[in-house]
């Protein structure tokens, strides 16, 4: 097997990036929060906050269709392309130095996004943000996971998730403010001073930490084989809504990618120096949380993406009261993760996760049930209460998930633990995207084309809209037709988008549920305490794949 000796190199890093030692305190807790949240936050405010600037960046630069799908998805493809292979290097090769290289290279690649003058040099730039943030997120979330590995991981979870949560949905708005103003070009640059932020903490006080049992070495091959078949089932979902299913470019990446990762768990099972240890997986309670993860994820993500176009476009919000609209979902949620964390550390994630889970079905169902509306004047009335409900469900729920995945892995496999868990996400979201969004297209056609009214038009009417109908909201209307006419077509086609958007609530319902029962007879508290150490009366009730974990070590002390 070919394999790719890192361990010179390592070396070099170590020299370079070697820092005072730090000790373990009260203190360095808080400035290793300070300095991952921090990080974090840069690739989900880069993530979060582009959507605003890209009516202007089409505008100024001449962006043509494909490039305002390949802004955004460049940076997400790579991202769950790399997020694996990246955590497992920080096990390898120490979490704070992988980090602290993605956190340069996303600054860097930030300053050409920046300053671009064409779109393809903006796309550049997105594919090496996306490779910078998938060496900073499951890294950040690592380092955290193996200082509190003893006292205190749900706490500090909880804050993790909660303050990066907020930050990502702060980050539209200023977003919004610097676009009306003519300068979306800072867009690409707010990040930038949490990122120089979190590379003082990281170097100056925060410690280092990596599995000192595993080998030196990773396999290039392992490596090759996950990036390739995660890029391509990646790749094939996300331009699935623009080819479909049946073309051959989208059917050829999906079976490519999909043979690319059984080929690398047949060779991981036999392979000396794994990038992911399939042991994992025997821990019923790792499996069970990165299902649910995979599942919760990518019901949420349709939520996210079509409740916007249907308070704008359908309700007849304006652009402002939309972002206003959606600020308690933001503020609920990471209020839920900031208080859930305490509860974690003393009762375990499993009850809050399922219910969680159940606060957030009970959201989807009530955004399932709000058909077309009057407008601004009835959100009280009508999406405010699903947006409390989905937002508070989402912050008990994310700390939960994120823990039990956590803390389920040995300390010393808390990289490729956390790569593991973001990559699930990820996977999730493109893939169940991928799938509702050709669904909704067709769904919203059929509901469209088998209206009465539309049925009682002439048929080269009929023909356009059925043509037109891929477009949903925006579905163009016939010219031709009477002022009458076209307002009545314009009432069903947000009536059927409407139908259309309680459909994919009603699923995400569904989705919930069942991971909420998932989580409360498959989640076991009692294995989370075992491995880190906590008394169990009833040592009949240990679960048997519980082994000891290795500790996660200081490079300082080697």
């Amino acid at each position: 097997m070919l394999i790719l000796d890192l361990y010179t190199i390592r070396n070099e890093i170590m020299v370079i990036l070697e820092t005072p030692k730090v000790k373990d305190s009260a203190a360095t807790g808080v400035w290793v929060l300070f300095a991952t949240i921090a990080a974090a936050s840069m690739a989900f405010v880069a993530s979060s906050s582009l959507n605003v600037a890209l009516p202007s960046i089409q505008v100024e630069l001449g962006a043509r269709g494909a490039d305002l799908i390949w802004i955004p998805n460049a940076y997400v493809m790579v991202q769950a392309s790399l997020i694996v292979v990246t955590g497992s290097l920080g096990d390898h090769y120490g979490r704070k130095r992988v980090c602290l290289i993605g956190i340069l290279l996303f600054g860097l690649a930030s300053v050409i996004c920046g300053f671009a003058t064409t779109t393809n040099i903006i796309i550049a730039g997105r594919l090496a943000q996306g490779i910078g943030s998938s060496m900073i997120v499951p890294n950040s979330l690592a380092i955290v996971s193996a200082f509190y590995s003893r006292k205190g991981q749900g706490w500090a979870i909880g804050l993790w998730s909660g303050f990066t949560v907020l930050m990502a949905g702060l980050a539209p708005f200023f977003a919004g403010v610097v676009t009306d103003l003519g300068m979306w070009r800072l867009v690409f640059l707010i990040h930038i001073p949490l990122g120089i932020f979190a590379a003082i903490v990281l170097i100056r006080s925060v410690p280092e930490s990596y599995d000192r049992d595993m080998p030196r070495r990773m396999s290039i091959v392992g490596a090759l084989l996950i990036i390739v078949g995660l890029a391509g089932v990646t790749y094939g979902f996300i331009e699935s809504s623009t080819y479909g299913f049946g073309s051959p470019r989208i059917i050829g990446s999906i079976v490519v990618g999909s043979v690319a990762l059984i080929v690398f768990l047949r060779d991981e099972r036999e392979s000396k120096h794994a990038i992911l240890p399939l042991r994992l997986f025997k821990s019923r309670t790792f499996s069970a949380a990165n299902w649910i993860t995979l599942v919760f994820h990518g019901v949420i993500q349709p939520a996210l993406l079509y409740l916007p176009l249907n308070l704008i476009q359908v309700q007849g919000y304006s652009a402002t009261f939309t972002g206003l609209s959606i600020i308690p979902l933001i503020l609920v949620a990471t209020l839920g993760s900031t208080k859930v964390g305490p509860l974690l550390d003393r009762r375990g994630p499993r009850l809050p996760m399922a219910l969680g889970l159940v606060i957030v079905a009970l959201g989807f169902l009530f955004f399932g049930n709000v058909g077309v509306t009057g407008g601004e004047s009835e959100y009280l009335s009508t999406f405010f209460l699903p947006v409390v409900l989905f937002g508070f469900g989402f912050g008990l729920s994310f700390a939960p998930l994120t823990m039990a995945a956590m803390a389920s892995a040995p300390e010393a496999n808390a990289g490729i633990a956390s790569g593991v868990n973001n990559t699930m996400t990820r996977v999730g979201q493109v893939l169940v995207v991928g799938v509702l969004g050709g669904l909704a297209i067709s769904w919203f056609g059929q509901l469209l084309m088998n209206d009465s009214y539309i049925r009682s038009l002439p048929e080269d009417a009929q023909t356009h809209l059925a043509a037109d109908a891929g477009d949903l909201v925006e579905t163009s209307i016939p010219d031709w037709l009477s002022s009458e006419e076209q307002e009545n077509i314009n009432q069903v086609i947000r009536e059927s988008f409407a139908a259309t958007f309680n459909i994919l609530m009603w699923i995400g319902a569904a989705g919930c549920a069942v991971s909420a029962v998932a989580a409360y007879f498959v989640i076991d508290d009692r294995e989370l305490k075992l491995r880190h150490g906590e008394d169990i009366h009833d040592e009949s009730d240990i679960p048997p794949d519980c082994a000891a974990s290795d500790e996660a070590i200081s490079l300082e002390s080697l």
